[in-house]
């Protein structure tokens, strides 16, 4: 059993529009603030949460759109859809719990598909602020998915699925406790306490006889029946004794708690003293251990429960929203484990998880297929987007991936800019500090990326409608590099924007190899009355690091802060050419002769040196004022660029 699809319509940051989520069997739920996050879990809560509270709606439950300015005359309505579907009804080897209680509610959208249950809560709110809501079935639809046949959902049947809601601060005071709606509660009631009924009654009395052996509580006990008996003349009633441990096993389970061994300075510790990270994580130990326990009973495994009491839940839904929030990033891992391990199991399919979160962290070992992306669209609802990647097939596929999984910070950023390397993500924010933009306040990321499939993560960023920027490098006289960039750039454009091509396909097989002996890029470059192949992508956010990359750029731009004096601007070994060109170079005269003479500290301080090492020095030697001077000029209109969209977003 999953829970395949919800859509929602109306509800808190859900407009009037309906918005279709799909999940998997663990799912992450990512985006800005006030996206809609906890909207989805909160929906999901409305609709099958164990706490009754929690399946209320509520007057702010309803969607009003940003610019309503009078509240219409007629009730304001909402709506949300789940969609579970059952694929172990193909599993012939075993019986499965989940089928049984849904299967006279099954459907099936085509001859060959797998069997669904749809759920639908209906709500409106009336001028009188008052609330009807209904939880039906959906037997059937019309052609445009709206319910044509339903029926009620009996309490009974709602309470076969359990949503578990955790917050990012959860006190679990509320089920440490006997009553009917706590997780602890509900287990102990549901114990077979036969053996121990007769026991706990004659240890109870034994301690009453013992403590009423004291002289004092005799004392006390023949002063109240002295006063009791003028007072009260009654047949019944007569006589009052002291109780101080009641036979009732009931009773004493009402006065159950968790502690904790060893403490700091004691013995024991209440679980109350535990911190509120500590407290949400005993609140998940508790939903993991109940689950547990219901999935054994249900399967015949455990039988010290008794069934008709326990109810244990045939499907579990646990809703973890911003757990980073109260823990630190060790245990967040730990956390992911557990449900994985819950959700994952092969040999079970009654339970899945959703988690909410801003932590980069929770993301690096995740799979993209996972993540949902909420954001606001203009009129401020929710939109939803899964993560669009290459086929799996693929070198790229796997290239994306891992990219993504090593820089998960892309997902929250306002703007990124995809650049080649480590060099990028030092340099860059450096220099956009120097113009007055810290990369952390702005929400900018640096992702260096190598350079490498860029038309994925175009795709990918503009699915989420996230804005970027692509810095590459020219490597002009390196393979490939030069004509070749240009070449590789305007073919992925063509792809990627197909009806705002940087140049027709006719003309772009007309460009010249990247070691076209006639056309000479830097020369085409620097000739006014030729077309400037360079400056005409820059409309297109992507950018150059000219004339090789950002690491020869920053070293001529600011020799001196790089250590480099004049005595070591020689003239280059053809060693030391092949070293900072490649093997495979054509023409290092395409490079001036003064630029030729970096060749040399080019091939020392980032071949042989550390590229890290060497800007990280030489930028702490140089001031705003320097940087903003002596900036390369391909840096610099990159740096322009990026402070202006940075400042045109809206959070």
């Amino acid at each position: 059993m999953i829970l395949k699809q919800m859509r929602v319509c109306g509800f808190q940051s859900f407009g009037a529009k309906p918005v279709t989520i799909d999940f998997r069997k663990l799912t992450f739920l990512i985006g800005p603030n006030g996206s809609g996050k906890t909207a989805t879990l909160q929906a999901l809560c409305r609709l099958f949460s164990i706490d009754p509270n929690q399946r209320r709606l509520r007057k702010s439950d309803f969607f009003v759109a940003h610019d309503e300015e009078e509240r219409p005359d007629s009730d304001r309505t909402l709506w949300i859809e789940a969609d579970f579907y059952f694929p172990e009804i193909a599993d012939e080897t075993r019986e499965h719990p989940t089928i049984p209680c849904n299967f006279g509610h099954m459907r099936l959208d085509n001859i060959n598909g797998v069997p669904r249950v749809r759920y639908r809560l209906d709500a409106s709110l009336g001028l009188d602020d008052e609330i009807e809501q209904t939880l039906r079935y959906v037997s059937e639809v019309d052609e445009d998915g709206n319910p044509i046949a339903t029926s009620p959902v009996p309490r009974d049947e709602r309470n076969q699925i359990q949503v578990h809601y955790l917050p990012a601060r959860r006190d679990p005071a509320e089920h440490i406790a006997y009553g009917t709606n706590a997780l602890l509660g509900r287990m102990l009631r549901a114990v077979n306490w036969t053996e121990q009924r007769e026991k706990i009654s004659q240890l109870s009395a034994d301690i009453s006889e013992s403590l009423g052996t004291n002289q004092s509580v005799i004392n006390l006990g023949d002063g109240i029946a002295e006063a009791w008996g003028k007072l009260h003349k009654g047949k019944f009633f007569k006589d009052p004794s002291l109780i101080f441990v009641t036979h009732e096993i009931e009773a004493l389970l009402r006065h159950l708690s968790v502690s904790f061994t060893p403490g700091h300075g004691e013995q024991q510790v209440d679980f109350s003293r535990l911190s509120d990270g500590q407290k949400s994580m005993l609140y998940l130990t508790l939903v993991l251990t109940s689950q547990a326990i219901g999935r054994a009973v249900l399967k015949g495994d455990d039988d010290s429960f008794e069934m008709d009491k326990l109810k244990p839940a045939v499907f579990t839904l646990i809703a973890l929203e911003e757990p980073e929030n109260s823990l630190s990033p060790h245990y967040l891992g730990r956390i992911v484990s557990s449900l994985k391990a819950l959700v994952l199991d092969k040999g079970n399919s009654d339970a899945q998880a959703m988690i909410a979160t801003h932590a980069p962290s929770m993301l690096r070992r995740v799979e993209p297929e996972q993540i949902r992306y909420l954001r606001l669209d203009d009129s401020r609802c929710t939109v939803v987007t899964k993560i669009t990647m290459p086929p799996k097939s693929g070198e790229a596929y796997k290239f994306v991936r891992e990219a993504v999984q090593a820089f998960p910070e892309i997902y929250f950023s306002r703007l990124v800019v995809l650049g080649e390397g480590d060099s990028e993500e030092i340099v860059l924010p450096r220099l956009l500090a120097a113009e007055g933009l810290m990369v952390d306040e702005a929400a900018v990321c640096i992702a260096p990326l190598g350079g490498r499939h860029v038309n994925h993560f175009w795709r990918l960023l503009s699915r989420l409608e996230i804005p970027y920027v692509t810095l590459l490098d020219l490597d002009v006289a390196r393979h490939g590099g030069g004509w070749g960039r240009i070449h590789y750039v305007a073919t992925q454009l063509n792809h990627h924007r197909p009806n705002q091509g940087y140049m027709p396909d006719d003309q772009l097989e007309k460009l010249p190899s990247w070691n076209n002996a006639k056309y000479k890029l830097l020369k085409v470059e620097k000739d006014r009355g030729l077309r400037s192949y360079i400056t005409e992508l820059e409309p297109f956010e992507v950018f150059f690091s000219s004339p090789m990359d950002l690491d020869f750029a920053m070293l001529r731009a600011f020799p001196t802060a790089f250590g480099i004096e004049a005595k070591h601007l020689v003239t280059p070994k053809i060693g030391q050419v092949r070293s900072v060109l490649g093997d495979s170079f054509y023409d290092e005269k395409q490079y001036t002769v003064s630029e030729r003479r970096y060749f040399a500290a080019y091939h020392k301080l980032f071949k042989v040196g550390s590229k890290p090492k060497s800007h990280i020095e030489a930028l702490s030697k140089l001031t705003d004022d320097d940087l903003r001077e002596a900036m390369p000029p391909s840096l610099k209109r990159l740096v322009k660029h990026i402070i202006k969209v940075a400042k045109e977003l809206h959070e």
